[in-house]
């Protein structure tokens, strides 16, 4: 499978969180950190995960857990989100997430494009509009590292 990227969740303080939080890592770098390395413009600095006990809305909280816990093979999983709202109607990162024989990669990384109005109708449509990010390169995982991490969040 060639090399593996390492994914964690660790409690962590962020940008503009001054408490600590449970922060996706990969290879040592937090996520927002990661993608700000490649998109100093885009303000992705201190986004924070889509964490479940943060997300307000209660719709949104199981949109966010139905994605994590899909069986599909193909899915578009939010994973950071804008750290003041706590909700998806502000900036979503997104991961286009592939299951594959035991591994999960992470196969591109994107910008939600999705409108308020496109929000009212549920958060179905998460996903289907996506700037993706091209400089950020497939980032390839062990099933079950990624799910025992992910899961401090989406659990």
């Amino acid at each position: 499978m060639g090399l593996l990227n390492k994914i964690e969740v660790v409690p962590m303080k962020s940008e503009y969180c001054k408490v600590e939080h449970h922060t996706i890592v990969i290879d040592g770098t937090p996520l927002d950190l990661l993608l700000h390395n490649y998109y100093p413009s885009s303000n992705l600095l201190g986004m924070i995960p889509t964490i479940i006990d943060w997300v307000y809305d209660s719709k949104e909280k199981e949109c966010i857990q139905g994605r994590f816990n899909s069986a599909s093979k193909e899915v578009v999983l939010p994973v950071l989100m804008c750290p003041d709202d706590c909700d998806l109607s502000c900036t979503v990162i997104v991961a286009n997430v592939i299951k594959a024989d035991g591994y999960i990669i992470w196969n591109q990384v994107g910008i939600d494009m999705i409108t308020r109005e496109d929000m009212l109708l549920g958060c179905e449509g998460i996903g289907s509009k996506v700037d993706w990010l091209d400089k950020i390169p497939p980032m390839t995982f062990e099933e079950e590292q990624y799910s025992s991490q992910l899961s401090k969040i989406y659990d």
